[in-house]
């Protein structure tokens, strides 16, 4: 049996190379966003020993970033990963004292740039594997040999791996359960459903896992899906409830007829609701393990659009930060002059929760400490039913 090193030493020599090996091309599992996956594929098929692995991600060739919001005392800094960095081209956020990323080249880490500079081919892999990308004394080929990250210098061969504690869905539900009905309001979908989710404050769930989320340190969480999707959560949506949402009622098919209706009810509503007045209740950033009453369905990865389908076993579940009235999707414009149509001003929280968490990360990593590798074996959690909480302040199991 071939070992990494071998392969990799084999996947250097497809530039040079007429054979079979230099025409065949893998399938990459990383996320799959709105970019094509020219890049992701030319990685894998270059490296083939890095296919489904923890490179086989994004984040091999994109950055993050950090910004900050205010001055003085009241000055915040917000972590952005890969993927949210990224989007900020699509979806700038207001109040970022820093420029925000304008084109695909901002979103690059010196990896992906050298990759960039030297022709986008598996040819330029090749080019740059003797090359140390990001400056940590380790070689592009050394690191990848080793499945850590070339264009990362905080990623280096034979560093020691975060603390990190598994929950089954039998140990979430020994926790406090939780339970809210909310809106959640898309983006570009045609309905907007209110429903009730049932499960664990985020907040208690980092508590059991050793977190101290009152630690001056302690500065949010990344939201881990199993298709490399990741998302930031400020430490304020952790440790702190939501405002109240708000009910409205009559926005369905029934009531606005096929053509306008865009809201959808549940069967049973929640007792105390008013039409245009507060959803009783308490409102706290979810890990949700049931849809009104029933276990959310198992998240699977639909290979034609690569997008996942099913909600579970566990779903961030995100209260609104600006309760509003729900508007029509993007993508579903209307005649009705109603009032209802898209409002990108509105807080469109449903695109915000991550459906089939599998991991979850506490900022910042302790120093010297290297990532969870959550793309090697990823659905294997949403097989079993559990989740890893990992890094800052977690005691290990």
């Amino acid at each position: 049996m071939r070992t990494l090193i071998d392969l990799l030493i084999l996947s250097l020599s497809v530039a040079g190379c007429s054979s079979a090996v230099s025409d065949a091309v893998l399938s990459s599992r990383s996320y799959k966003g709105p970019a094509s996956d020219r890049d992701a594929n030319a990685f894998v098929t270059a490296f083939p020993a890095t296919a489904g692995t923890r490179l086989d991600d994004c984040q091999t060739c994109h950055r993050g970033g950090s910004f900050t919001t205010g001055a003085g005392q009241d000055l915040r800094t917000t972590p952005k990963n890969a993927c949210d960095f990224c989007h900020l081209i699509e979806h700038p956020a207001p109040g970022f004292n820093e420029p925000q990323p304008k084109g695909f080249a901002d979103t690059l880490n010196p990896f992906g740039a050298d990759y960039r500079g030297a022709g986008r081919t598996r040819e330029a892999l090749a080019a740059i594997a003797p090359r140390d990308s990001d400056g940590d004394g380790a070689t592009n080929q050394a690191e990848i040999a080793d499945l850590k990250y070339p264009g990362d210098p905080s990623s280096r061969p034979g560093q020691q791996a975060a603390p990190l504690k598994t929950f089954s869905l039998a140990d979430l539900k020994g926790l406090t359960e939780h339970e809210q009905f909310l809106l959640a309001n898309a983006t570009r979908q045609q309905f907007d459903p209110y429903v009730t989710y049932k499960g664990v404050k985020v907040k208690d769930l980092l508590a059991a896992a050793g977190v101290d989320t009152s630690a001056a340190g302690f500065q949010g969480i990344t939201v881990i899906a199993p298709d490399g999707y990741l998302k930031d959560i400020d430490r304020e949506a952790v440790t702190a409830a939501y405002p109240a949402g708000i009910f409205f009622a009559g926005l369905d098919i029934v009531t606005l007829g096929a053509a306008c209706g865009f809201v959808q009810y549940p069967a049973a509503l929640p007792p105390g609701l008013t039409d245009g007045q507060p959803i009783p209740g308490e409102p706290w950033l979810l890990l949700a393990y049931e849809r009104d009453g029933k276990p959310l369905d198992p998240s699977t990865l639909d290979i034609t659009s690569g997008r996942i389908e099913g909600e579970g076993p566990y779903r961030l579940v995100v209260p609104q930060r600006k309760p509003s009235k729900p508007d029509r999707g993007s993508a579903h414009a209307t005649q009705c002059n109603d009032g209802n149509e898209f409002d990108a001003a509105k807080d469109h929280n449903a695109g915000d929760m991550v459906r089939g968490v599998i991991a979850i990360r506490v900022n910042p990593l302790p120093t010297g400490m290297e990532d969870f590798d959550y793309r090697n074996g990823g659905w294997a959690y949403v097989e079993n039913q559990s989740i890893v909480v990992y890094g800052f302040g977690v005691t290990a199991k």
